[in-house]
């Protein structure tokens, strides 16, 4: 279903149940996906949920392809220079690759890279091509094909490169700024959820509602779809389905309040919302807030 976008929801609500179900959920990696979502093994004797290349927004089907064939005939990138030996691809490609963490399984295991340095490797590349950094035009030449070539026609020593990394030291990046570039270029939060960084002021969860019917509740949420309906008086009201680190629930906007409130799920999906309990956990929405930090 997250492969062939037949569902209901958007692909990131079923991989927040799968989570919510003990479901161990990878990111993408050069080193392991397909182009689809596929099941392995994970290391608590269950299976594990892999997010496919097709996920990384940007990443075109040629460059995927070309992905798998490589890694199938000469075995697992071995590191990123190792990587742009046997693939063709575009600077915001790599970029993205790296950001998601589709690079944190290949690096050097006697000196593993964060990707804040992946970036700079590849920028120092990019560098000694134009020759700006000394001594460039003194280092030996990589064969690389004919596309990635187009970007940079020479490249350091990986001994070199490495040296100039480490000095620089740069720290990993934040989880914080990991669920930022996983919601930017994956649309899928697997390294947490999207609101976990947000503020919570004792807002109930969404698995208590069906003990609160007709309480008056606020809950803290994340946009997963929403649906318009008119009324006979030829008035919008609006469906609106949302979730939190405890499941899923829906508001419904009668006519009054979609008015008000209506349009703030075209400018946010983190929400605060304020309603009653109707049957089955649904919330007749009185107020949403945008969620902020």
């Amino acid at each position: 279903m997250c492969s062939a976008g037949a569902g209901f929801y958007h692909v990131s609500a079923y991989v927040e149940e799968a989570k919510r179900w003990g479901i161990t959920v990878q990111l993408p990696s050069v080193n392991h996906s397909r182009m689809e979502y596929t099941a392995e093994p994970a290391c608590n004797d269950k299976r594990a949920l892999r997010v496919g290349l097709m996920q990384i927004k940007g990443l075109r089907i040629e460059t995927i392809t070309t992905i798998v064939r490589a890694r199938e005939e000469s075995g697992p990138f071995l590191s990123v220079e190792d990587f742009l030996h046997r693939v063709p691809i575009e600077r915001d490609e790599i970029e993205a690759l790296i950001k998601c963490g589709a690079f944190d399984e290949v690096h050097d295991q006697a000196r593993p890279m964060t990707r804040p340095e992946m970036l700079w490797q590849w920028n120092l590349l990019q560098a000694a091509a134009k020759g700006t950094m000394p001594g460039a035009s003194r280092l030996p030449r990589m064969t690389l094909p004919k596309k990635t070539e187009s970007l940079f026609a020479e490249a350091t020593t990986p001994d070199s490169i490495g040296a100039t990394l480490a000095e620089m030291q740069m720290p990993e990046y934040t989880l914080e700024q990991k669920l930022r570039y996983e919601r930017e270029l994956l649309e899928v939060c697997v390294s947490g959820h999207p609101l976990d960084f947000l503020p919570r002021n004792d807002e109930v969860w969404s698995d208590q509602l069906p003990g609160l019917l007709g309480k008056r509740v606020t809950l803290c949420g994340w946009v997963v779809t929403h649906r318009h309906v008119g009324t006979k008086n030829y008035r919008n009201m609006m469906f609106v389905t949302l979730e939190d680190q405890h499941g899923i629930y829906e508001v419904v906007l009668f006519p009054d309040a979609y008015d008000r409130y209506g349009g703030l799920v075209f400018e946010t999906r983190a929400m605060r919302v304020t309603g009653r309990v109707e049957q089955e956990g649904q919330i007749n929405g009185e107020k949403l807030e945008a969620l902020r930090k």
